[in-house]
């Protein structure tokens, strides 16, 4: 039994030592023809890689910084802390976009499942996070002069949650694949 187990260990080991050898092209029943690298195709792929990874990264600060403007923002009519923290999550929202919309596209292939989601709710946030700024700058300018807010000024807490839901469910859905 002894004999048995040490062959069996040597030879496993004599497999294992030839499973960690380099695949070659032949080994996988391919030949170099088949699969020739266009320069121009993987150096599109690595660009847009690039930008995208640049935009999950800032796309996280950003869902904290919009979380920290939530938070806030009961105190926007006694401090400015509120209105840092949004002017923050704004940049850091339009700089997230830039890489997004910066990244190149590749030829033929379909957006689906969560990223298509993805791009769809930013259809949503998009424009609010154009608008709320300014109504919350209204709605501040309002206030300090002793003036009630009335229609899409008195909506900007409204409207920035909306703003806020879509970021964070267009975040969210990269999490999942649909």
């Amino acid at each position: 039994m002894k004999k048995f187990l040490v062959s069996f260990l040597l030879f496993a080991l004599l497999i294992s030592q030839s499973a960690m050898a380099e695949l070659t092209l032949d080994d996988l029943s391919f030949n170099s023809d088949q699969i020739k690298v266009d320069p121009q195709f993987s150096k599109v792929i690595k660009e847009r890689q690039r930008k995208l990874q640049i935009h999950q990264k800032l796309g996280l600060a950003t869902m904290a910084a919009m979380t920290t403007t939530v938070l806030l923002s009961g105190d926007a009519k006694r401090n400015d802390a509120h209105k840092i923290a949004g002017i923050t999550s704004g940049l850091l929202y339009w700089t997230t976009a830039y890489y997004s919309l910066s990244a190149p596209e590749v030829e033929g292939a379909k957006e689906t499942g969560s990223s298509k989601i993805h791009k769809t709710l930013a259809w949503v946030h998009a424009p609010l996070m154009a608008i709320v700024p300014v109504l919350g700058y209204i709605n501040k300018d309002n206030d300090s002069k002793g003036k009630r807010s009335h229609g899409l000024v008195a909506a900007h807490g409204s409207l920035a949650s909306v703003a806020y839901i879509s970021f964070m469910a267009a975040g969210l859905t990269m999490f999942f694949d649909f």
